[in-house]
């Protein structure tokens, strides 16, 4: 709910009447729109070893 309502700025009649489908696509639409990358992982060995130096 907080992300129908707060994040995609939906009425809560809206969220409530979404589908499954309308609601994810919807948050996929408004993260490209916003610059996200579409497909993400886990950092890899060696990009985790950097981290761990860098932060602790």
């Amino acid at each position: 709910m907080r992300i129908g309502i707060g994040g995609l700025s939906w009425r809560p009649a809206d969220f409530w009447a979404a589908t499954m489908t309308e609601f994810f696509e919807a948050i996929k639409g408004r993260n490209e729109a916003q610059g996200a990358e579409e497909e993400t992982s886990a950092p890899k060995a060696d990009e985790m070893a950097e981290l761990l130096a860098k932060y602790g």
